[in-house]
């Protein structure tokens, strides 16, 4: 088995496992809107290596990718979720960071949101993100995963 660790098909699959839950929470009047963009990072370079819209029609679409980018900017350069900058270190700010809440952050894995309220941001975020860890983790543990090879190393 070659080991490929995190991959677009695995973002794309953490996405589309939170996405029911986000419209959910849209129908129920919990978040203010059905719209808003998720990106992740990759975790070795902090590049945008995944991004998806809800509602690619929806006229705050780009100005809800670019928050995205610009929280998990935060994440990357300080290693913690967005509102913990914002309430707990905001002497880390820098000129032209955004002030926004929304992201998640876990041994180098980025995830940001946003679109709707920032704690809601934030929660679509850390879902994301654990659905990321426990699909790589499958991928090491499955029947034919990495575990189940003979040799100690990692194949790439």
């Amino acid at each position: 088995m070659t080991f490929t660790g995190i991959n677009k098909e695995i973002c794309q699959t953490a996405w589309d496992l939170a996405l029911p839950s986000v419209r959910r929470a849209a129908q129920a009047g919990v978040v203010n809107k059905l719209a808003g963009t998720i990106v992740v990072l990759h975790p070795k370079t902090g590049e945008l290596y995944f991004v998806s819209l809800i509602n690619l029609g929806h006229p705050d679409a780009a100005k809800f990718t670019g928050i995205a980018e610009a929280k998990a900017k935060v994440s990357w350069e300080t290693g913690l979720p967005s509102r913990v900058v914002q309430q707990s270190a905001p002497h880390l700010y820098q000129p032209g960071w955004t002030k926004w809440g929304g992201s998640a952050v876990e041994n180098g894995l980025v995830v940001a949101f946003s679109g709707v309220q920032a704690v809601f941001d934030e929660a679509i975020s850390w879902q994301v993100l654990k659905w990321i860890v426990a699909l790589c983790q499958h991928e090491m543990t499955k029947e034919q995963g990495v575990m189940a090879s003979g040799s100690s190393y990692i194949d790439g």
